[in-house]
């Protein structure tokens, strides 16, 4: 398990970005908004989607009562190019940084182009074998991604629903 902050994830070979942190006690989550301004390289994924580049977004929703984190990446057209969740043990605000963050246990789940796909199963799987997780760990995992895949295709998810436009001016 590792503790996530919002400041210091999903921002590979960039020279220069602004950060913006929503924090509010009335909302049901957390909101940073990541704009990447400058790149060393654009970041293509294996598939050929590019992910970021100058002019892209990243924008991360931490629920607080969920079990999960949300990236969304934006194009430079401010167009989705990518849902990606982090499975967490928990989610809130950073004693010392007061910053969101979450605890990122390893298992991921994307929507790219209306696919849904698992990813780091296998790094799951290392993590129960290497000792780093419990065998309770590793099913709640396994059973937050599976609830989170049957909202996304019954689109009852309403952080998937969120208009992140708002977040984008």
């Amino acid at each position: 398990m590792r503790k996530r902050l919002v400041t210091q994830k999903y921002l590979r070979d960039t020279i220069k970005y602004n950060l913006k942190v929503f924090i509010s006690d009335d909302k049901g989550y957390y909101v940073a908004v990541k704009e990447i301004i400058e790149v060393e390289k654009p970041f293509i994924l294996s598939n050929g989607l590019l992910l970021m580049d100058s002019g892209y977004y990243i924008v991360e929703v931490i629920p607080k009562n969920e079990n999960y984190a949300m990236r969304v990446f934006f194009n430079e057209k401010k167009e989705l190019v990518e849902h990606y969740f982090d499975i967490s043990l928990g989610n809130g605000i950073d004693e010392e940084t007061k910053l969101p963050y979450y605890d990122d246990v390893f298992l991921d789940v994307t929507i790219t182009n209306g696919q849904i796909e698992i990813c780091d199963e296998d790094e799951l799987d290392n993590a129960l074998s290497q000792g780093e997780i419990t065998k309770e760990t590793y099913n709640f995992a396994k059973e937050v991604a599976n609830k989170l895949i049957e909202e996304i295709n019954s689109n009852t998810n309403k952080y998937v629903n969120m208009n992140l436009g708002e977040y984008l001016k």
